[in-house]
């Protein structure tokens, strides 16, 4: 398929939500407790948008998928393990696929093109991404996709563990 990318738009708040709705039932079926019924909430995604760091994906003129793009994530300031590199990386949040494009590439043109693509016209040299170890999707495409699990580290909000990735670009 041949996705394209931009960043979000306040008009799509709504849809948007629906993707993030969508994929916190995905997630409580395959037995994920990453993202509690309501998280993202309409407060977050909306400071997503207007801070500038939510991207949507697009195939066909339909929004096909959503990610936060960030410079900087203090929960990984700590962790137990060791990140490839020292910094300077580009920290990936909050990959979710609308229904309809769920298993068709999405979360891959995530990875491999538009978040090395952001994080290269930002001058950084790596990707970072985090997930719940009950996470199974999200763990085989990162570890499919070359990136190295490179340890645990504990999210500053709730302490809650994740494991840590990360992939030189």
């Amino acid at each position: 398929m041949d996705f394209s990318y931009r960043q979000a738009e306040i008009s799509e708040l709504e849809e948007i939500m629906k993707i993030y709705v969508a994929a916190q039932k995905f997630m409580q079926q395959i037995g994920n407790p990453q993202w509690p019924q309501g998280f993202p909430d309409k407060t977050d995604v909306k400071g997503g948008i207007l801070g500038g760091i939510l991207y949507c994906v697009e195939y066909g003129g339909e929004l096909a998928a959503v990610f936060s793009a960030m410079n900087y994530d203090g929960d990984y300031d700590n962790i137990e393990g060791a990140w490839l590199t020292k910094g300077n990386y580009l920290a990936v949040h909050r990959v979710a696929v609308a229904d309809k494009f769920r298993g068709k590439g999405a979360a891959k043109y995530i990875v491999d093109k538009a978040a090395p693509d952001i994080a290269k016209k930002r001058g950084r040299t790596s990707l970072r991404m985090d997930t719940h170890e009950k996470n199974a999707p999200m763990r085989g495409l990162l570890l499919g996709r070359g990136f190295t699990q490179c340890g645990v580290i504990y999210l500053v909000r709730d302490l809650t563990p994740r494991i840590a990735f990360e992939k030189k670009i």
